[in-house]
C-alpha cells in the first residue's frame, strides 16, 4: 500500500493523521476493497484531503482538524455541519458529490466521498479561454439558482449551531462570535466598534428576509470542477459544502464581494447584486469585513484595507439611519 502525507508545521489546522488510525479506519468503511494508495492533496485549509485508491474504486477522505484547533467562531464545527446538510445538499444538484459515509480517525471527524474526474477550476482559469470561463459561469448560477429555491425552517448554520426564528438574530450572534474573536486577538478597533453599534437599529431591514433558503457559503472557483474543453467544458462537481447556511440569497460573500461576472446572473437569472436592498448588502459587507480583520491576523497581514472597507460601509449604515 502506497500512502503519501504532506510534511505540516504545527502551526496549521492540517495536522498529519495518524497512520495505522488511517489504514485501519479506512479498512473498516471500505470492507470488500483492496485499498491500494493514499495520497494526500493540497487543498484547502482546514480538512486533510486524500484521494484513495482501492483495487475497485476511487474516493475522496477529508479529516477535520483537531478537536481543539483554534478556529473562528463562524469556522466551529465545520465537517458536522456538513454531515448535517450533507443529503439535503446531494438532493440539490447531482454536481455534489456523494457522501458516502461519515466516521471518527483517532478524535477527528472525517467522511468519504465519491471521487469526481476533473480539474479544479481555480487552478485553470487563466488558462481557459473568456467563452470557456463563461460557460462555466452560466452554469454555476444556474447550479446557484437550485440552491436558493430550496427552501429550509429556521435561519443560521446547520446542527450543531443554533438555529433563529429570525434574519436578525443569526447575524446578530455571527457577529458576535466574530466581535469575540476579535477581542481575544486584540484586532477589535474603532470601526468594528462603530458597525456593532449600528447593528441592533437595523433589525427591521433585516427581519425583511423571512424565507431561509439555502445558500452554499464558498461559490467560488476554488470550490469547483470542470472537466471538457471549448463549447463541450462543464462543470462535474461543486464541493467543501462545510459553511453552508440557511439564509438571504444574496449574503454569500462571493456574491457580494467577489464580484462574479455578468455570465454568472445570466445562469441564475436574475442580479441578485443589483436587485436586492443595498443596506442589507452593506450589512453583509461589513460582517465579512470583520471577518477579512480577522484573517489578516491569521496570516500576519496588514488589515489596513478591511478596516477602511468597513468604515466605508459604516458611513451608509450612518447616512441610511440618519435618512
Amino acid at each position: 500500500m502506497k500512502i503519501i502525507q504532506i510534511t505540516r508545521s504545527k502551526t496549521e489546522f492540517q495536522q498529519t493523521v495518524e497512520e495505522q488510525e488511517l489504514v485501519l479506519q479506512l479498512g473498516r468503511e471500505l470492507e470488500g476493497e483492496s485499498i491500494l494508495e493514499i495520497i494526500e492533496l493540497q487543498a484547502g485549509l482546514f480538512n486533510n484531503t486524500y484521494r484513495v485508491k482501492t483495487s475497485q474504486n476511487r474516493y475522496i477522505l477529508k479529516v477535520a482538524p483537531v478537536p481543539n484547533a483554534g478556529v473562528f467562531y463562524n469556522e466551529q464545527y465545520l465537517m458536522l455541519r456538513e454531515k448535517s446538510l450533507s443529503q439535503q445538499l446531494q438532493e440539490v444538484s447531482k454536481l455534489i458529490p456523494s457522501y458516502l459515509s461519515f466516521f471518527k480517525i483517532g478524535n477527528r471527524h472525517a467522511f468519504l466521498q465519491s471521487f469526481v474526474e476533473g480539474r479544479l477550476w481555480h487552478d485553470i482559469i487563466d488558462s481557459l479561454s473568456d467563452a470557456e470561463n463563461t460557460l462555466l459561469w452560466q452554469q454555476l448560477g444556474e447550479f446557484a439558482k437550485k440552491l436558493h429555491t430550496t427552501k429550509g425552517k429556521r435561519f443560521g448554520y446547520p446542527a450543531p449551531f443554533e438555529q433563529f426564528n429570525t434574519w436578525f438574530e443569526f447575524i446578530a450572534d455571527n457577529v458576535a462570535g466574530m466581535v469575540e474573536d476579535a477581542r481575544q486577538l486584540e484586532v477589535f478597533c474603532e470601526e468594528i466598534e462603530s458597525y456593532i453599534a449600528y447593528l441592533p437599529k437595523l433589525r427591521e431591514k433585516l427581519n425583511e428576509v423571512t424565507t431561509p433558503w439555502l445558500q452554499h457559503g464558498d461559490l467560488w472557483p476554488r470550490n469547483v470542477i470542470v472537466d471538457g474543453q471549448g463549447e463541450n467544458i462543464h462543470i462535474t462537481a461543486v464541493i467543501d459544502g462545510e459553511r453552508a447556511f440557511w439564509g438571504d440569497p444574496v449574503s454569500d460573500w462571493v456574491l457580494i464581494l467577489y464580484d462574479v461576472p455578468e455570465a454568472f446572473w445570466q445562469g441564475y437569472g436574475e442580479n441578485l447584486k443589483e436587485n436586492s436592498d443595498p443596506i442589507r448588502i452593506a450589512i453583509y459587507k461589513g460582517m465579512y469585513f470583520i471577518l477579512n480583520i480577522l484573517e489578516a491576523s491569521r496570516f500576519n497581514e496588514s488589515d489596513h484595507e478591511p478596516r477602511q472597507h468597513l468604515l466605508q460601509v459604516n458611513r451608509e449604515l450612518e447616512s441610511y439611519l440618519a435618512s
